[in-house]
C-alpha cells in the first residue's frame, strides 16, 4: 500500500466552509469503494507551486488507485460537487510505500477468494485464495457502489466485534457470538455479501468463519461443516491458519485457537 497526498487547488477560498464537508463526503466514497483504507484522514490547507488549496494524505492499495478509471458513480458526483464549489483535485504525490501494510493483490482475477478480517487489518477484507492477498474493491465492485458499500460496512462491524473479545472485558461473548455462529447477524450479513459477490464476479467468493472454544484438539479435528454437516477438514492448512475448507456452503474455518 502507499501513502499519498491529495492536492485540491482552491479557486474560491470564501467556500472554504462548504468546501471542508464536501472533502469529507469524497474521502468516505473513496474508502467505501475500496480507493482509500483507514477511517482517520487529515484535511489541511497546503501550498503546491504557489498554488493554495486543500490536502489530505491517504493510504492507498496501489500506486494508481485515485486514477479516474477507478471511480464509481458516487466518488464522480462528489469531485462535481467539489468543483462546483470552487475546488480542482490539482494533482497527487507518491509519498512513499507503506512498509507496515500487506502487499496487494496484482493479478487481474483469482480463482477463488475469502471475505476474511481481524481487528488489526487495515485494508480490503476481500483476499486472493491463493495466497490471502488483499484485493481492491474498486478493481470487482467498482460498478456496484451500494454492493461495496455494505461490504466496508460489515467489516468495520465484524472488526468491532473482534476488539472487544479480544479485549475480554465488556460484551465479550456477544462479540464472540457474532463472529463464530453461523445464526448471528455478521454472520447472516457476510455470508449473504459473499454470494452477491460471487455472482457480480463470477469469482468462487467463501467466507471466513472464526472459531475458539471447544473441548479438546481430537473432537476439533473432527468437526464438521457447520451448514452442510459434511467433511470439510483438509489434509494440509491454508496459509497456516485455515484448517477446513467446505467448497459446498463455500466456507472457511480454524481450529480453534485454544489448541494452536
Amino acid at each position: 500500500m502507499y501513502l499519498i497526498e491529495v492536492f485540491f487547488k482552491n479557486i474560491n477560498e470564501d467556500n472554504l466552509p462548504q468546501q471542508i464537508p464536501l472533502i469529507n463526503q469524497l474521502i468516505d466514497q473513496w474508502r467505501y469503494n475500496g480507493q482509500i483504507i483507514g477511517r482517520e484522514i487529515p484535511v489541511f490547507v497546503a501550498n503546491q507551486e504557489n498554488e493554495w488549496g486543500l490536502a489530505t494524505r491517504v493510504i492507498c492499495p496501489e500506486q494508481q488507485s485515485l486514477l479516474p478509471e477507478y471511480n464509481n458513480a458516487e466518488v464522480n458526483r462528489c469531485l462535481a460537487n467539489i468543483e462546483n464549489c470552487g475546488l480542482i483535485l490539482h494533482s497527487f504525490q507518491i509519498v512513499g510505500e507503506d512498509l507496515n501494510s500487506d502487499i496487494t493483490y496484482e493479478d487481474k482475477k483469482p480463482d477463488w477468494q475469502i471475505l476474511y478480517t481481524t481487528y488489526l487489518q487495515v485494508c480490503s477484507p476481500l483476499h486472493s485464495g491463493d495466497r490471502l492477498a488483499p484485493i481492491p474493491l474498486y478493481k470487482q465492485l467498482k460498478n456496484v457502489p451500494h454492493l461495496s458499500m455494505d461490504v466496508i460496512k460489515w467489516q468495520e462491524n465484524w472488526q468491532a466485534c473482534d476488539q472487544l473479545q479480544m479485549n475480554a472485558v465488556a460484551l465479550e461473548s456477544q462479540a464472540l457470538r457474532e463472529i463464530s455462529d453461523i445464526n448471528s447477524r455478521i454472520f447472516k450479513h457476510g455470508y449473504s455479501l459473499t454470494k452477491e459477490i460471487e455472482e457480480h464476479t463470477g469469482v468462487p467468493t467463501y467466507y471466513y468463519l472464526y472459531r475458539v472454544g471447544g473441548k479438546n484438539l481430537a473432537s476439533e479435528s473432527a468437526r464438521h461443516c457447520p451448514i452442510c454437516h459434511g467433511d470439510w477438514k483438509l489434509a494440509q492448512p491454508l496459509f497456516d491458519q485455515f484448517h477446513f475448507k467446505c467448497d459446498h456452503c463455500r466456507l472457511v474455518s480454524n481450529i480453534s485457537w485454544n489448541f494452536l
